[in-house]
């Protein structure tokens, strides 16, 4: 299986859908079809192109979110992600040249992150991992005392999986959220609360509150912008997406398999969860963790684990990003401001210290073997 290719299990119907769904993707939209009025791109593809449609991106294609205190959207904006084009939604007609929305200057009162666009290359198996599966391994109040303590984040729906901040439970609020926040997209549920993945007892029902709610704006074409039958399929391309096909190890590659284990990277790093598909090998452990000050956006997406220690919100963390196929993703961490993989390494903080010294106190060639286990992930 090939970088880009479709689950090889699926059926005809499935297969039909996920290609319908890659030529969505690809799409480039027009304002007649609901792009706008305010955007960062025209396309899926166009924040998703590294090194095969659904991988990354470059730098260029970073992002900004920007949140009063943290946690409101600004202005009129409809969602906390700043758009590069575009006119206002409540003053000015729809451009497709007009710049980005202004990031007012509050200092201490509005936070502004950047973000580096994520691969999509078989996320949609994390959908087949429970919930039990997913918090046997947190660990909020660190009882074993290792310096690790992941907790789950929530969505308002279900628990989360999916984003950098796992603020989103299911492949279809994945899929909706950027429709509208990066291209003006608007859209209907496709599935509503039957696509929520392990819906726990108590948890909020569809309200307009949650990811369930309907999309809407004012640019001139009706609500909603994409048919239910294209929403469909564009699920279905992420969902059925294949995951990175690991190479055969060498002797280097196994001793740095052996050294990722010592030093401590597999205690978020994971390399399997069980899932009802089967084992997924995606190292990750689908839980967020606070990476340290330098690292920290103080963001707050979700509605993370409550916990004696930790804050209510999830400024300071981010979800285990998962290593399958990372030597392809280059560049790395939330913003991209790693180039390589031993400067991402060497970036970790707070929860991940222990593994980082360890990692800077290996000599040159376990350092270079564990690389070397990684280019074979």
């Amino acid at each position: 299986m090939q970088l880009g290719d479709p689950l090889p299990d699926l059926t005809a119907e499935e297969l039909a859908s996920f290609e319908r769904g890659r030529a969505l993707f690809s799409k480039r939209f027009k304002p007649s079809e609901g792009l706008g009025p305010l955007y960062n791109s025209t396309s899926c593809v166009g924040c998703h192109s590294d090194p095969v449609v659904g991988g990354g991106a470059d730098l260029y294609r970073n992002f900004y979110v920007s949140l009063l205190f943290g946690i409101t959207p600004l202005g009129n904006l409809p969602s906390p992600v700043i758009p590069a084009f575009g006119g206002s939604t409540r003053d000015l007609p729809h451009s497709l040249e007009r710049g980005r929305y202004p990031i007012p200057e509050l200092p201490g009162l509005v936070v502004t992150a950047q973000r580096n666009s994520i691969p999509l290359f078989g996320v949609g198996l994390f959908e087949f991992i429970s919930n039990p599966t997913i918090m046997a391994n947190a660990d909020p109040e660190d009882t074993d005392s290792d310096g690790v303590s992941g907790r789950s984040n929530n969505d308002g729906a279900g628990q989360g999986r999916f984003g950098l901040k796992a603020q989103s439970n299911n492949i279809e609020f994945f899929t909706r959220a950027p429709l509208m926040n990066q291209m003006g997209i608007t859209s209907n549920p496709f599935r509503g609360t039957a696509g929520t993945i392990s819906l726990e007892l108590g948890m909020s029902p569809q309200a307009s509150s949650t990811p369930n709610a309907p999309t809407v704006d004012n640019d001139g074409v009706a609500d909603p912008e994409i048919p239910a039958a294209d929403l469909g399929d564009l699920i279905a391309f992420t969902r059925f997406l294949g995951p990175p096909q690991p190479r055969p190890f060498d002797a280097a590659a196994v001793r740095g398999q052996q050294q990722f284990a010592a030093i401590g990277c597999a205690k978020c790093h994971i390399p399997e969860l069980q899932s009802s598909r089967g084992p997924v090998r995606a190292y990750t452990d689908l839980l967020i963790h606070d990476m340290g000050p330098d690292l920290a956006d103080f963001v707050n997406f979700g509605r993370p684990q409550i916990t004696l220690n930790d804050p209510t919100n999830t400024g300071l963390e981010f979800r285990t990003q998962p290593l399958w196929g990372v030597s392809k993703f280059a560049p790395y961490l939330h913003d991209g401001r790693a180039e390589t993989l031993e400067d991402a390494i060497r970036m970790h903080g707070g929860e991940a210290t222990n593994a980082r010294v360890a990692f800077a106190a290996l000599d040159l060639a376990a350092r270079a073997d564990l690389i070397r286990f990684l280019e074979h992930l």
